[in-house]
């Protein structure tokens, strides 16, 4: 995968790069995780992507998708409660509260959580460089 240099943004592609794509690829990456479909995951997942989860811990893309390939992590509801969306100087921002409902190594999981995704352009849309989530108290 092969992303835009960061110095050529000034003349970013703004029909392919803007707040309804970036809305649209959110659309679609909740999507992915629903149906856990690890394809389209790794499609939407920078190669040096870093997530860092509720507790604290780092992990990276193999990791990340090792859970879905897995079935470590199985969703069955995702319910959006908020979103905010924005395009700085090419970078997308999405800050999303979602409930969500699956198993988690076979425990029954529901919680609300607050992820915030750190969005860059690349070759095939926009692709996640950083995220980050934390569980939302009840």
């Amino acid at each position: 995968m092969i992303t835009v240099p960061l110095a050529t943004l000034g003349g970013m592609d703004t029909d392919r790069f803007n707040t309804t794509t970036l809305n649209e690829a959110e659309n679609r990456f909740q999507a992915a995780m629903l149906d856990n479909d690890v394809s389209a995951l790794d499609a939407f997942l920078h190669d040096e992507v870093r997530f860092t989860g509720p507790d604290g811990s780092t992990i990276d893309k193999a990791a990340d998708l090792a859970v879905h390939r897995s079935r470590t992590l199985l969703l069955s509801e995702i319910d959006e409660l908020g979103r905010e969306v924005q395009v700085i100087g090419g970078i997308g921002v999405t800050r999303v509260t979602l409930r969500v409902v699956g198993t988690l190594a076979g425990d029954k999981i529901e919680a609300t959580m607050a992820y915030t995704r750190t969005w860059i352009p690349a070759d095939n849309g926009w692709v996640i460089a950083a995220a980050h989530g934390s569980l939302v108290a009840p």
